[in-house]
């Protein structure tokens, strides 16, 4: 099926949605009372909202604005995401975006390091932030890089005069805690404002494996237990702002933080006649990440006539020390270490211009420079007994993307379009093992987005975009790197990049505070990325990214939301595909299969009717579900589970919110791999339920609301 034959079939099937909800709107829906076009939709007591007109310039995203309730006070945005339509929170913190991962988290069009990214957005809290733009088919004016879409975080940048600002202190009945400081001032042209704080948490997990040899070997067992702890600490967008006049804004950030991290795993190898070994391994990281942002906008004569500047300058480290012990029942014992040392440089650097003209016309286009250097060292010393063979490997990596782009925005009657290219020239250096590797590359990536507008309440999307996902300089590099004390992960300098063709068609009804999307999505994937596993020569089973051939993904997302009555509100969401692709069987031959995936969110809300008066209290229940996933050799039981938060408004300054996470203890983490040598499934049990006390103190007068949400405006709608 080509590409126009797909987008004729989403086309085709939104169409179809849209005919029978206008049918059955038009039968059962009395004509609305004349209002304000203001009160439709606009005072739903939900955090996130859509945004209203006054903030409609693009075709190709949704924007939602955080209420300035008490709830949006007291909640930070890793939180938050959570309840934004088509993203997903795992149990493990892994964000989805519409059921693709490699998802970019932004902060003012700046990505977010992934090593402490829950950290960041824990920092953040929703009363600093004013909209969330989320892109989950990025068009040509975003690095074709995005490959699982995009979720930007919008922070206010107008304060009151003064200081103001809020305090958090949490705690849990695992262990953990945070403690953070949001403050901001403002006086004048200059404004400063920022997020610190540290953190400490933990986990204990019981381990239970079964592996059998192929074909109908052996049978051997692993039992036993493992405990995690981490902590750190971060500094968050600390940024000093200029703004001389209307039209010109300029501020320096610094972002920073410390990560520590630590593992220790205990357990008893055993084969059908008893005991064989007893295992440890203790694993201790620890990563610093720095990095400082120069952010320059200027607008012109016109609304919405922009050109903006945006350097950054990045540094991440990160240290790894192992130590694996066996000790066997017969035998002498074994134990060894391993080293490992990432440091990673990079360089970005982002020009663009938004050009609007007459009839709703918008050009936008730019010049991006994205550079990385990476050195990586590797290193493993037998210290007592026989082990795998002593090691030293280091690896340098240099990567460079030169970018251009256009976007022209127009309409032809009822129907507004948003055709692209980006043409990006990529570079990538790498230097292991007394050899060089150059390699080079010019690519275009075409997009396209559509919308037509049905009815006031009603539209459609129709969308393509190209994209790529190129592997990282880690995943290039052949050393191995121990997990555990047989198991060991690798790099493949051969791995090519994964290219996605992905089409969307979006399907919109909003009236009454209701709001109900569909969305049809294919995405068709060549050379994607597996991790294939083996046993090496040297007994150690070892796992390495592969190129797998071709997925497709086709399925759709469900999302309904509203209200019941003055105090209840449901939001349901669903996600179903279908998904293609190639495995591995355990006598070695590769087949085609294909697979239903799925997952989904309900959540139920009880709320007082005014959030902002003391003593306010809401209530909320979630049930989280996913089924099982599917890999070239793997595979990955599903899971369900379920939260519970409570939140009230204790004084004018003081928010109180309580949190039990996985209630019933259901997220157990179970997987299977088959391998021409064995078939091994694996789980580890679920940490328990965890329950989180936190406090928000705010002081001050608090973010000053941007203009756009004082003025009435019509109802809202989906950008």
């Amino acid at each position: 099926m080509g590409p126009f034959n797909r987008l004729t079939w989403l086309l085709s099937a939104s169409l179809g949605f849209a005919a029978a909800t206008s049918a059955a709107h038009a039968q059962q829906s009395p004509p609305p009372a004349e209002a304000p076009a203001a009160e439709e939709g606009v005072e739903s007591d939900e955090i996130v909202i859509l945004a209203q007109p006054g903030d409609q310039v693009r075709i190709d995203r949704r924007t939602y604005t955080l209420r300035d309730d008490a709830t949006a006070q007291s909640t930070n945005m890793f939180d938050v995401l959570g309840r934004i339509p088509s993203v997903s929170v795992s149990p493990a913190g892994a964000i989805t975006l519409l059921g693709a991962s490699n998802v970019t988290i932004q902060i003012n069009g700046q990505p977010v390091p992934g090593a402490n990214l829950e950290q960041v957005l824990r920092g953040l809290p929703g009363a600093n932030v004013e909209r969330i733009e989320v892109i989950t088919n990025p068009s040509a004016q975003y690095s074709a890089q995005a490959s699982g879409g995009i979720i930007n975080i919008i922070t206010r940048q107008r304060f009151d005069s003064g200081f103001s600002g809020n305090l958090q202190a949490g705690a849990d009945t695992l262990g953990g805690y945070h403690f953070g400081f949001a403050p901001s001032y403002a006086q004048g042209p200059w404004s400063f404002s920022g997020q610190i704080g540290v953190y400490n948490g933990g986990q204990e997990n019981d381990l239970s494996r079964e592996r059998r040899e192929s074909p109908g070997g052996a049978l051997t067992t692993e039992t036993g237990a493992r405990d995690m702890a981490w902590d750190g600490w971060y500094a968050s967008r600390l940024t000093a702002g200029y703004s001389p006049n209307d039209r010109q804004r300029m501020s320096v950030a610094l972002d920073g933080g410390e990560f520590n991290f630590e593992q220790n795993q205990l357990s008893e190898f055993a084969d059908a006649l008893g005991p064989v070994a007893d295992r440890a391994s203790h694993t201790s990281s620890t990563g610093e990440q720095r990095q400082l942002t120069f952010d320059f906008q200027q607008q012109g004569d016109q609304p919405r006539e922009l050109m903006k500047l945006n350097v950054s300058l990045s540094q991440f480290v990160n240290l790894s020390e192992n130590l694996y012990t066996e000790t066997p029942v017969l035998g002498v014992a074994s134990q060894y270490a391993a080293h490992a040392e990432q440091e990673d440089r990079g360089f970005d650097a982002k020009l663009d211009f938004e050009q609007p003209f007459e009839d709703e016309r918008f050009l936008t286009y730019g010049l991006a420079f994205d550079s990385s250097n990476e050195d990586i060292e590797n290193a493993l010393e037998t210290l007592v007994g026989v082990g795998p063979p002593d090691y030293q490997a280091s690896l340098e990596g240099a990567q460079q993307t030169l970018a251009g782009y256009v976007t022209y925005q127009f309409d032809t009657g009822d129907w507004t379009w948003l055709p692209g290219l980006r043409a990006e020239s990529y570079r990538r250096e790498v230097i292991s093992g007394g050899l060089e590797t150059d390699d080079q590359e010019t690519r275009f990536f075409p997009s396209i987005h559509i919308r037509r507008a049905l009815t006031p309440a009603i539209n459609i999307d129709l969308s393509y975009t190209s994209r790529i996902q190129r592997p990282g300089i880690q995943q290039l590099d052949p050393a191995l790197r121990f997990i555990d004390v047989d198991r060991a992960v690798s790099g493949n300098p051969n791995l090519e990049p994964t290219t996605t063709d992905a089409y969307e068609a979006n399907f919109v009804y909003q009236r009454n505070g209701v709001n109900f999307s569909v969305t049809f999505f294919d995405r068709i994937s060549d050379d994607i990325v597996s991790q294939f596993t083996e046993l090496n020569p040297d007994g150690v089973i070892v796992s390495t990214p592969v190129n797998a051939g071709t997925s497709e993904q086709r399925g759709l997302q469900v999302l309904w939301r509203g209200p019941i009555g003055e105090r209840w509100r449901y939001s349901l969401s669903g996600n179903v595909l279908n998904r293609e692709f190639d495995v591995l069987t355990s006598g070695g031959a590769i087949t085609r299969r294909s697979e239903i995936e799925y997952d989904g969110t309900a959540q139920l809300d009880w709320r007082d009717p005014d959030q902002n008066a003391v003593g306010a209290d809401q209530v909320q229940f979630e049930l989280r579900f996913r089924g099982p996933r599917y890999g070239i050799q793997s595979e990955s039981d599903p899971f369900v589970m379920a939260n519970f938060t409570w939140r009230r408004r204790v004084t004018e300054r003081l928010f109180a919110v309580v949190m039990v996470h996985d209630i019933f203890s259901s997220t157990d983490q179970i997987s299977e791999i088959t391998t021409t040598d064995y078939v091994e499934r694996t789980e580890y049990s679920a940490a328990g339920a965890r329950a989180r006390v936190a406090l928000t103190y705010q002081f001050g007068s608090g973010p000053q609301r941007p203009p756009q949400d004082q003025a009435p405006g019509g109802p809202p709608i989906m950008q």
